[in-house]
């Protein structure tokens, strides 16, 4: 391997949940990693699939952790949500989710707490009650449709996993037997390919950096391209030996690959 492997990569796919950062807290290295392959002229992309805050919000967090961020540097999963109701041309619909992702949706024009719902939204919601729980219930029993952001089980946290979207899911297929019929976000290849496509790069110049093999690898391995795996977040050495597909690296941090750029 080449001392700069990571040399010849144009475009940066960098997830943020335990990869820049976990909670309030910077993860070493994260912010040198970032400014350095920016100097050097890379295309650096933030993507989560944690649709509890909006795009306004990543910015100023990530602002607040010494790294200049613009809303066109995130990429999130009600992304696509919002971008497959609007060619479905829907307007009404009912969104299980934070005040912030609820906001999203507002602002791009949909009826969030439709009566009549044609799909039901289901975020990573961090304010969930159980009269929310109820209403998706409800509506899952009446037949309409249900969307999930993203797939992702659990949220890593400072303190250990907590759970995530996957979790909620497993709840309502529990209760009522139902399961989504669309999952956007990460690993889904279109999450990232239009940027692939703006940037006129090729696969090789492409690489996601991440602490999930199921989301973060497999969305690398859609897309065609490498994947580096940061031991900072949700992954262990353990399941990385138990999995069929590999890193192209393995790091304690993103703070280790400083010296890769």
């Amino acid at each position: 391997m080449s001392d700069k492997p990571l040399g010849h990569k144009k475009l940066f796919f960098i997830d943020l949940d335990g990869t820049v950062y976990l909670g309030n807290t910077m993860i070493q290295g994260a912010r040198e990693f970032v400014s350095k392959s920016r100097a050097l002229g890379k295309h650096v992309y933030f993507i989560s699939n944690n649709s509890s805050k909006s795009k306004q919000e990543y910015v100023k967090k990530l602002n607040s952790l010494g790294i200049s961020a613009s809303e066109d540097d995130v990429v999130l999963s009600t992304d696509g949500v919002i971008e497959f109701l609007l060619g479905q041309g829907c307007k009404d619909i009912f969104v299980a989710g934070t005040n912030a992702m609820r906001l999203s949706f507002e602002k791009a024009g949909f009826n969030i707490d439709s009566s009549n719902p044609r799909y039901i939204i289901l975020g990573y919601d961090t304010e969930v009650t159980y009269s929310k729980i109820c209403r998706v219930a409800l509506l899952l029993q009446r037949g309409v449709e249900l969307i999930a952001t993203h797939c992702d089980m659990v949220c890593p946290s400072p303190e250990g996993a907590i759970p995530d979207i996957g979790s909620m899911l497993a709840l309502f297929r529990t209760a009522t037997g139902k399961v989504p019929s669309r999952v956007f976000g990460k690993p889904n290849r279109e999450m990232v390919a239009h940027l692939i496509a703006r940037h006129s790069v090729t696969l090789e110049e492409v690489v996601v950096i991440g602490d999930r093999l199921y989301t973060d690898m497999e969305l690398a391995n859609r897309v065609g391209c490498d994947f580096i795996c940061v031991l900072s977040g949700e992954t262990t050495w353990s399941d990385i030996e138990k999995s069929q597909f590999k890193p192209a690296i393995i790091v304690e941090n993103i703070g280790r690959l400083v010296d890769f750029v």
